[in-house]
């Protein structure tokens, strides 16, 4: 029913109009026609910024609707003035005084207009040293304050009146008026013509009036809409209500104007002038009666849908804002839609989109980080505001994992980073406790990363930080190949020399955490720079036997002779030789110690004993002594009491791993049974000794 009603006040209005336009209408029949425009479009007086005794004037609101500013004679002359949003007034007044104060007193300072983004101001003034009677001027916010005003300079600015500046959201075509050349006849208004300009990279074009029928010689306040290309403009021309009233044209599909529509909804018999509406379209405000007014905008005059897309650019790290170049592109054809750099003091930037499209938002910085944004709008049916905050960033954080690629050990190593002309631009160390070493690499330049670890194979790769950097955290696994060399490993019968066909091999690093095992008598690719444990079996009726050796760094190999403990160092293969199983065989256990004048074990000791455990459980009939000898510092009774008693600790370890005490008897020789003389510190560490003796054991046949 609101609906139909609405319909049916609209037709009667349009009658009036019509009827208006062609009869001739006099003063008293103007009224009564904007009395039912007021019944129908409600106008209020913004009452937080109106005054009785002063004039308010030219209103321009932010893109996101949050700061108004305009202009008011409160203080004797023409000066600009800012108030903010809060939470749905207006709050108190601001004077602009780095505008204000900029000229003399007697200056006119008139046509304050918002860029979108709200970090610029657009004004006209009389201000000394201009180009001609009034220049356009403009004022760059600073944080909570303003530039002193800048001269748009003489491509803009002629030898007569240059104002009413409006500029697009991308801050590339500006519109403004000049003195008019065509005043109608009989008119006794101010009137000016709407001109164009465009900027180039080499600045701006030269202005062009635009034509008809935007321009019929008495027009004024042109105000580019954020869609850029709506055009509200003042206009006294044949059909108005009263003095000035507001238009509507826009720049159809061929680049040209349609016929401006007078904005009935705003339109009055006072002068109507300089609109603004924020980028939600739904409230204009515009001035009427010295004052400021708004008015809801009917959904017919509303225009092209919008977003607001608004936030800082920061650095990530210091949280500072920067100013950085933005760039929006039609997300499915690529078309540039529109470019800007934002505020460099605090890094606010302000987006205004027309809906039903889709965009990508690009943010470039030199020696930063880029971004990229994507927005689908196709679907928006209502206003709406993003916030988006940008964090660039100038040094990318590439974590290097550096292991072994065998065992997967992290490793020490030297990482050097060049640069692309090959100069070394940082030295850094891996700690080789954990896998990730972060570098911190800074943006704009190409680098290549060269690794290095003792006794690994070096590598190198490339990372190229230079155009569009969009993330800060990079990982790269580097998985170092060991050096190594070939090791022939013999395993011989003690007794026929002979091969024991049968051995197994196992090969413990004692360098990192590493075991070998493979059958014996065959060449084995040992790491550089490690030391290894052989130990020898074979289940085929021999003991076990094991030998420490080591590989240089230079890749040669270290080994021990069995018979007389010296070191080779440049041996060409390993020699391991296997006690045949029998009754009264002997073997000379290794590495087997004690504490001083003590019969405590150390715990190095338990590998070889675990040697033992292991044969006996192989061999269950086998049974054994073991004899423990010293040297001959000390008393021989001494000796002997202290090679009995260890002796018995070697037994009683043995026996607590699953081994009938039965099986095994203890002797103690004391210093009775040396090996060789203890004539040296040498000797006497040889002669210091554990044996087992086989007392019993049957073998299988295949044995």
């Amino acid at each position: 029913m609101k609906k139909t009603m609405k319909n049916i006040d609209k037709i009667f209005l349009f009658t009036l109009l019509i009827f208006w336009c062609f009869s001739g209408l006099g003063q008293s029949q103007k009224d009564s026609i904007e009395q039912v425009l007021d019944s129908i479009y409600p106008k209020k007086i913004v009452s937080e910024i109106s005054t009785e005794k002063f004039t308010e004037y030219a209103p321009s609101i932010s893109a996101n609707g949050r700061t108004l500013i305009y202009e008011s004679n409160k203080d004797g002359s023409w000066k600009l003035y800012l108030t903010r949003d809060e939470n749905g007034t207006w709050g108190d007044e601001i004077s602009l005084d780095s505008i204000n104060n900029f000229g003399d007193s007697i200056d006119v300072i008139s046509g304050p207009n918002f860029s979108y983004d709200g970090n610029r101001i657009y004004f006209h003034a009389s201000f000394d040293d201009g180009y001609g009677s009034e220049d356009i001027f403009y004022s760059e916010r600073i944080g909570d304050t303003w530039s002193k005003p800048k001269n748009l300079g003489p491509e803009i600015n002629s030898r007569s009146f240059d104002g009413f500046p409006t500029i697009t959201t991308d801050g590339k075509t500006l519109y403004f008026a000049r003195n008019s050349k065509n005043v109608p006849e009989g008119v006794t208004e101010f009137c000016y013509e709407i001109y164009v300009s465009q900027k180039t990279d080499s600045g701006w074009t030269e202005p062009t009036v635009l034509p008809y029928p935007v321009n019929l010689g008495c027009e004024k306040a042109p105000k580019i809409m954020a869609d850029n290309r709506t055009l509200i403009f003042a206009s006294l021309r044949e059909g108005g209500i009263g003095g000035f009233d507001l238009y509507q044209t826009n720049l159809n599909a061929d680049g040209d104007w349609v016929s401006p529509v007078p904005l009935e909804y705003v339109n009055t018999t006072d002068n109507d002038l300089f609109s603004c509406i924020s980028a939600s379209g739904e409230i204009m405000y515009f001035s009427k009666k010295d004052d400021i007014y708004s008015v809801e905008i009917p959904q017919e005059y509303r225009q092209f849908q919008n977003v607001t897309i608004q936030g800082l650019i920061r650095d990530a790290d210091s949280q500072e804002g920067l100013s950085a170049a933005l760039r929006i592109t039609d997300a499915n054809t690529s078309e540039s839609i529109t470019s800007f750099d934002n505020n460099p003091s605090d890094g606010f930037y302000s987006i205004v989109l027309s809906t039903g499209r889709a965009y990508n938002l690009e943010v470039r910085k030199d020696e930063y980080s880029s971004a990229l944004y994507y927005y689908d709008l196709r679907d928006i049916e209502s206003y709406k505001e993003y916030e988006q905050n940008i964090d660039l960033f100038t040094t990318a954080h590439l974590n290097v994992n550096i292991y072994d690629i065998e065992l997967y050990d992290p490793l020490t190593a030297t990482i050097t980073i060049k640069n692309d002309i090959g100069r070394t631009v940082e030295i850094v160390e891996s700690d080789g406790e954990t896998w990730k070493t972060r570098l911190d690499l800074p943006i704009g330049n190409a680098f290549t990363v060269e690794v290095e670890s003792e006794n690994f194979k070096p590598k190198s790769f490339s990372i190229d930080l230079r155009g569009l950097i969009l993330y800060r955290e990079y990982e790269q696994d580097i998985e170092l190949i060991p050096e190594k060399v070939g090791v022939p490993i013999n395993v011989n019968d003690l007794l026929s020399g002979g091969s024991v066909s049968s051995s197994q091999l196992i090969i413990r690093n004692k360098t990192r955490n590493e075991e070998i095992v493979i059958s014996g008598n065959q060449t084995v690719n040992l790491r550089v720079g490690d030391r290894y444990l052989v130990e020898a079996s074979s289940d085929r009726g021999y003991a076990f036997n094991s030998t420490e050796i080591g590989i240089t760094k230079e890749g040669k190999l270290q080994t021990i002779d069995e018979e007389t403990g010296e070191i080779k160092k440049d041996s060409k293969r390993v020699e391991l030789r296997l006690q045949p199983l029998s009754k009264d065989a002997n073997l000379t256990l290794k590495d087997i110690y004690f504490e001083s004048n003590s019969s405590d074990l150390f715990e190095s000791s338990f590998e070889e004993l675990d040697r033992v455990i292991k044969l006996m459980k192989s061999y269950p009939s086998m049974k054994i002594e073991i004899a423990a000898h010293t040297d001959d510092i000390g008393a021989a009774e001494y000796n002997v009491r202290l090679s009995k008693e260890r002796a018995n600790s070697v037994i009683n370890y043995v026996t607590s791993n699953s081994i009938e005490e039965e099986r095994l008897i203890s002797k103690g020789y004391g210093e009775s049974k040396p090996v060789v003389l203890n004539d040296s510190e040498e000797n006497r560490g040889k002669n210091r000794r554990v044996e087992l003796k086989i007392l019993d054991i049957k073998l299988a046949q295949n044995d």
